[in-house]
């Protein structure tokens, strides 16, 4: 069965249209992952990634402005993580910034905050390393609760102790509050 020349025309045309969605695909995937824009590397340091993937966004004062690239353990208790930062952005991202992990909403996907630093001090460089800050896992609030639950219990044990003494009449006060004038 010979093909006519209309099967031929839209037989091209369906595959001309196909390449041209799976090209915008990739051009807007890629956008959005800073793949074909002018982007710089900035690194930062984590004891805990906290969830964090790769491809996670970056944002730098609430805006978003790069993603995750790499995440590598560089020993056992320190972090690697790289970032595409868009390239318009570094001069605006100061040394003293500080990249922190948190939750895109209650339980949305892990991103990556950069806090700004002070205007007075110079603009990061691609490559270079900012200061990070560890969020307070729960199992550190629990502990600190523990502790700090057991302190008025300590100190009610004591004042109990104290109270009784003070009714039995011993020490210099038990003998003040008890004594009568006459």
């Amino acid at each position: 069965m010979e093909k006519t020349a209309s099967q031929k025309i839209n037989l091209g045309l369906f595959v001309i249209s196909g390449l041209l969605i799976f090209i915008l695909a990739v051009y807007f995937i890629g956008d959005k992952q800073k793949m074909f824009g002018k982007t710089n590397h900035l690194e930062t340091l984590f004891n805990n990634v906290n969830g964090l993937q790769l491809g996670n966004s970056v944002r730098y004062s609430g805006i978003s402005v790069g993603t995750v690239r790499g995440i590598a353990m560089v020993n056992d208790t320190t972090i690697r993580v790289d970032m595409i930062i868009d390239k318009s952005i570094f001069s605006y991202i100061k040394k003293d910034a500080i990249a922190t992990i948190s939750s895109d909403g209650l339980v949305g996907n892990m991103i990556i905050n950069i806090i700004p630093g002070k205007d007075n001090q110079p603009s990061v460089e691609s490559g270079d390393e900012i200061r990070s800050l560890n969020r307070i896992r729960t199992d550190d609030m629990m502990n600190t609760l523990n502790v700090t639950n057991k302190k008025p219990e300590i100190l009610s044990e004591n004042l109990f102790k104290l109270t009784v003494q003070i009714l039995k009449e011993k020490g210099t006060l038990g003998f003040l509050l008890n004594a009568t004038l006459f």
